[in-house]
């Protein structure tokens, strides 16, 4: 089963950040229970935001690992996943645009001044010369304009539209029709006016196309984050706090009248307790954290192809406490929370232990390395040559197995900064259960423990003492030759996928 997932705006971008860890974790799958082929999409006129820097490293990231660890191995990275870049829908245009450019105004007057008129009465004289470089700047009016200027079937002709929408012509031919699922919030200005355009279009052009089986879902995010501080004079038109609620109440009533004719299934997720962010106009000063309100919205996807061809069109959720949110809380609590506490894990044990046991043999001859460590024995060549290969195993050295280190060295510090930032970027007065932000971080040095990492039910039923990596390459060391069907940093990620999450109840 194919997903085309596309990330509208920065809240999108950040959805987009939170699906692919969960896809990489195992937890995307279809009917079947198999991985579902991930796609990814960004739309962002602001192409300096570092939201959709830090979505595009987590993908690339992934990514990388995937290329090089190819079919060797059976749980970890196991899911495939192919990104067709980021679009601006003002791809082409001269730095600092402002939306009397887009149109023109000047022809307007000489050729049609109804229309010149017209546009100065939708478009104050502020939101006519702001520059567009840093996105819509919170109003969906000037993102409808400039979005409604899109033509798929122009856009069809070349570039990453032409790869994205051919492949999902090409996927509506297999047995399981794929979905599009579309991230955005309905409060700011890109994801407000670029969801349910965007929507639109593409129900239009499947339509056309007569890809009638493809199904169009949206995860719409209200309002869950406030801001520290508001621009100032100098600042020009900008996304304003106030107006978050105005906006959503105008996005939920188009919704009511005509979402039907945009998407199939549509999630609606935020938050009566806020986050604080500090104010920014956008572009590089835009670090909003991750929030937890991004993985639920990211759930919808997960929920849509376990339900291909529900007839319900709305989903919300709700959560027991109000102060506080646990794994009980989220659908398919059992599955998901067994998954993301393997990730976890896993991304804790191989960064902060295991990928720094590996550095340490570089400079170790292997036969005295192996004395304190011997489940290398399982995975490398006890040879001290870095090309030589014995029984299968490749050498801890080789640079193949060095290269592919790296990038889950990479993958995996990405993974932990992801989980600390929304573990703890809940809000005033808002508790999470699920995990233990102390433990989440990309020091460089050795971590044993690892009770606190995971909380709730989804902590694995061990005693907190025991609860260490050192159980794991115990559990390693005795694994029989049958259960390791891969060698080399692949066979050892693999097993450490699956050891890492022992002692749970599931």
């Amino acid at each position: 089963m194919n997903v085309f997932a596309i990330g509208i705006g920065g809240t999108g971008a950040k959805c987009t950040e939170a699906l692919v860890h969960l896809h990489a974790a195992g937890l995307i799958t279809g009917q079947d229970g198999k991985n579902v082929r991930l796609g990814t999409f960004l739309v962002e006129p602001d192409q300096q935001s570092t939201l959709l820097a830090r979505t595009e490293i987590a993908i690339d990231r992934y990514s990388k690992v995937r290329d090089l660890i190819g079919n060797a191995t059976e749980g970890f990275a196991a899911s495939e996943i192919d990104h067709y870049g980021t679009w601006s829908p003002l791809a082409g245009a001269t730095p600092g645009i402002s939306l009397d450019q887009v149109f023109s105004k000047p022809v307007l007057r000489n050729e049609t001044s109804g229309l010149a008129a017209l546009f100065d009465c939708l478009y104050p004289p502020e939101e006519q010369k702001a520059e567009l470089d840093v996105g819509f700047r919170g109003r969906p009016p000037i993102g409808s304009a400039v979005m409604s200027r899109i033509s798929l079937d122009k856009a069809a002709e070349s570039g990453a539209w032409k790869r994205l929408l051919g492949d999902i012509q090409t996927a509506s031919g297999s047995g399981d029709p794929p979905i599009i699922h579309l991230f955005g919030s309905v409060f700011g200005g890109t994801g407000a006016s670029g969801v349910p355009t965007l929507g639109g279009m593409l129900k239009s052009w499947l339509q056309q196309q007569g890809l009638s089986k493809v199904r169009v879902h949206a995860s719409l995010l209200l309002p869950y984050f406030d801001f520290d501080g508001q621009g100032d004079q100098g600042t020009g038109v900008h996304a304003e706090a106030r107006n978050f609620q105005l906006n959503t109440d105008a996005a939920l009533q188009y919704l009511a009248n005509n979402g039907q004719a945009c998407f199939d299934q549509v999630y609606l997720v935020g938050s009566d307790i806020k986050a604080r962010y500090d104010f920014s106009i956008g572009g590089r000063s835009q670090d909003n954290d991750a929030h937890i309100i991004e993985l639920l919205a990211t759930l919808g996807v997960r929920h849509g192809c376990g339900t291909p061809g529900s007839r319900d069109y709305a989903y919300v959720l709700s959560r027991s406490k109000e102060d506080h949110i646990r794994w009980e809380d989220l659908p398919d609590n059992g599955v998901v929370g067994t998954g993301l506490a393997r990730a976890a894990r896993f991304a804790v044990s191989w960064k902060r232990n295991y990928s720094l046991e590996v550095d340490a043999a570089q400079n170790t001859p292997v036969k005295t390395f192996a004395s304190g460590a011997p489940w290398i024995r399982k995975y490398f060549s006890m040879t001290e040559e870095s090309t030589s290969r014995s029984e299968g195993r490749p050498s801890i050295r080789a640079q193949d197995q060095l290269a592919l280190k790296q990038a889950i060295d990479g993958y995996s510090a990405t993974l932990i900064q992801w989980l600390r930032q929304f573990s703890s970027n809940t809000g005033l007065g808002f508790n999470q259960e699920l995990f233990g932000e102390d433990q989440l971080n990309n020091e460089e040095t050795y971590a044993n423990q690892l009770h606190s990492v995971v909380r709730g039910s989804a902590k694995p039923t061990l005693a907190d003492h025991a609860d260490t990596v050192d159980r794991i390459k115990v559990l390693m060391d005795e694994l029989p030759e049958s259960k390791i069907k891969f060698r080399g940093v692949a066979g050892l990620t693999d097993s450490l996928w699956k050891l890492c999450i022992q002692g749970k109840n599931s």
